[in-house]
C-alpha cells in the first residue's frame, strides 16, 4: 500500500511523524500510549493539526484503523479504503504556509539516521554544521526537499551537537570538515559511505542536480532486500543493531516483554 501512487498522493496532505519503536524509553511510552498500554512494534493513529486530539482510533497500521470491512456508507474496502477515508480527514483541514517553509525531517541520532537510511534504502543526506551557521543552509534545504522531484526519495539528518560526534568514524570518506554530504548506508546500517559533500554555501538548485544524479546512480547499484533473506543474512554474520529499549512485544500490557516462543525471534 505504501508504494501506490494514490496512498502517497494521499500522505502528502499530512505530516508524518515516524516513531522508532526501540530507539528509546520516549518512543516506546508513546507507543504505549496509543495501544492502550500495550507494546508492539507498530503502531499507527490519525491527530488532528495540534497534535493532541486524535481524529481515528489507534491500531498496528492503517489497515487495522481506516480501512472499512463491509464497505458500508459508501466506504471502499481494502487499501482503497484507507485511501478514501485519509482523504476525508484532510478535507477537513485547509493547508496553511508553503512547502518550501515545511520542517525538515530529522532524526534523533546519526546512528538511528544511518539504520533507518539502509531499511528503507534510501540515501542520508547529513547536514555536518554548527546550529549557529545552519539558518541559511536549511533554508535552502527546505526549498530542494520541497520539490516534487525530491520530496519522499530521500531522508535528512541535521548533526545534533554532543550526539552526533562519532559520526565520522563508520563512514568512509568522511571528515570533520562542514557540508552537507551525501551518504549510502551499508547493507545493515552500521556503517556507510559518502558520495558527495556539496559546500555550505550550495544553493537549493544545486542541492537539487546534486541529489538527482546520486540517487540516479544509486538506484542502478543499490539491488532492493529481500525481507527473508535479509534478516537469514544478518543472523548469519551476528548482526545486531542495539537500542536503548529490548526487542520483542508486551501485547497483553502488563508492563514486561512476552515470552519468545519460537527459537527463531530470541
Amino acid at each position: 500500500m505504501f508504494a501506490d501512487e494514490d496512498f502517497i498522493k494521499a500522505s502528502r496532505k499530512f505530516v508524518c511523524v515516524r516513531i522508532e519503536t526501540y530507539e528509546s524509553k520516549d518512543s516506546e511510552e508513546k507507543v504505549r500510549a496509543l495501544l492502550g498500554g500495550a507494546f508492539a512494534n507498530t503502531a499507527f493513529c490519525i491527530f488532528d493539526p495540534e497534535g493532541k486530539e486524535r481524529l481515528s482510533r489507534a491500531g498496528r497500521g492503517p489497515s487495522m484503523v481506516l480501512s472499512s470491512r463491509g464497505g458500508r456508507g459508501g466506504q471502499l474496502r481494502g487499501d482503497a479504503g484507507v485511501i478514501q477515508r485519509m482523504n476525508q480527514i484532510a478535507a477537513n483541514y485547509k493547508t496553511r504556509g508553503q512547502k518550501a517553509d515545511a520542517v525538515l525531517q530529522d532524526f534523533n541520532s546519526f546512528r538511528q539516521a544511518l539504520n533507518v537510511a539502509s531499511a528503507d534504502q534510501r540515501l542520508l543526506v547529513f547536514l555536518n554544521a554548527e546550529e549557529k551557521k545552519r539558518q541559511s543552509v536549511e533554508a535552502e534545504l527546505r526549498k530542494a526537499f520541497s520539490s516534487t522531484d525530491v520530496e519522499g526519495k530521500f531522508h535528512l539528518k541535521l548533526k545534533a551537537k554532543g550526539m552526533d560526534e562519532s559520526w565520522v568514524k563508520v563512514v568512509r570518506g568522511a571528515s570533520k570538515k562542514p557540508g552537507i554530504l551525501i551518504i549510502r548506508a551499508g547493507t545493515f546500517g552500521l556503517d556507510g559511505e559518502v558520495l558527495k559533500r556539496l559546500p555550505l554555501s550550495s544553493s537549493a538548485n544545486e542541492i537539487k542536480a546534486a541529489l538527482l544524479v546520486v540517487n540516479e546512480s544509486f538506484a542502478s547499484l543499490e539491488d532492493r532486500k529481500i525481507y527473508r533473506d535479509h534478516v537469514t543474512s544478518g543472523r548469519r554474520q551476528g548482526i545486531y543493531f542495539e537500542n536503548e529499549i529490548p526487542y520483542g512485544e508486551d501485547r497483553d500490557g502488563d508492563g514486561k516483554i512476552d515470552n519468545q516462543r519460537r527459537g527463531r525471534r530470541r
